[in-house]
């Protein structure tokens, strides 16, 4: 699989204050074992979506951010120093190191944290994760994992890029259209992100697009429109658009027509655009 020509830049930093700051429940109870003792650290966790703001989920799309919150106490109850090393060991083999973080609402206890911004080409399916602590100077330790099933883990799934659709004929809107005619189509394919506190479109300039053309609300079992005529975009790099020109056959029959942008990128992650609609006239 190719790796991922623009990864996601999210500013960690001031997501994390406004996402810790909606929520301090953890979904999952401490994995102290059966012999816990004054040598046993107890650690709870959880992890959460920071792009959907601190709400508990099971799928993350590829290029969201996924936030790893832990607590650590000693067998006596009292928080863990700031000192020991806390740490999510993730399935695909990444270490994550997590700071800890006061709290920003008065009266809420101390969190570990850490985030990962999925990349565009991580693989897709369930993602497992233990969570360690260790006191450095006395090696006292503990672990959490969560319950070793795919609703209580991360599900990674592809992306789904905003896509807007312009028509036209000639250089105007594209209401009404004749049959023998072209259509010109332009669709901006972009992956959102946060740079910063501001928001950025990447355009994606790799991968397999194509316009359908169908009779409005005519659709498959699944859903899809049964296209009557489809046609492959291109990627202009000036206009960072993905172009093509629809002609409409002669023997099409007049009605309302809709247009479908669809596709997927080189990694899989999907392009799917609102219908745009037309009308066909002989």
């Amino acid at each position: 699989m190719m790796k991922s020509k623009a990864l996601t830049m999210i500013s960690a930093g001031s997501m994390l204050m406004a996402t810790l700051a909606l929520g301090t429940g953890f979904r999952a109870a401490p994995n102290v074992g059966a012999s816990a003792n004054s040598r046993i650290l107890v650690v709870s966790g959880d992890s959460v979506s920071a792009t959907e703001g601190c709400v508990a989920t099971s799928d993350y799309q590829r290029g969201s951010m996924i936030v790893f919150r832990a607590q650590v106490h000693t067998m006596a109850g009292h928080l863990a120093a700031p000192t020991d090393k806390v740490v999510v060991h993730l399935s695909n083999g990444m270490n994550l190191p997590m700071m800890d973080i006061h709290h920003p609402l008065p009266g809420k206890p101390m969190y570990w944290v850490a985030t990962w911004v999925i990349p565009m080409n991580a693989k897709l399916g369930t993602l497992s994760y233990t969570i360690t602590a260790t006191n450095p100077k006395n090696g006292v330790h503990g672990s959490y994992a969560p319950f070793p099933a795919p609703t209580s883990l991360p599900t990674i799934v592809p992306y789904t890029y905003s896509t807007k659709v312009v028509t036209s004929v000639n250089g105007s809107a594209a209401n009404m259209v004749k049959v023998g005619s072209t259509v010109d189509l332009a669709a901006s394919i972009d992956q959102t992100v946060e740079v910063g506190t501001k928001l950025k479109a990447i355009p994606m300039t790799e991968g397999t697009v194509q316009a359908e053309l169908g009779v409005a609300g005519d659709t498959t079992s699944t859903g899809a429109l049964k296209a009557s005529v489809s046609v492959n975009l291109k990627y202009d790099a000036t206009t960072k658009t993905w172009d093509a020109v629809l002609p409409l056959p002669t023997i099409l029959p007049t009605g309302l027509y809709e247009i479908e942008v669809v596709g997927h990128d080189t990694n899989g992650n999907v392009v799917q655009s609102a219908p745009s609609y037309v009308g066909v006239e002989g």
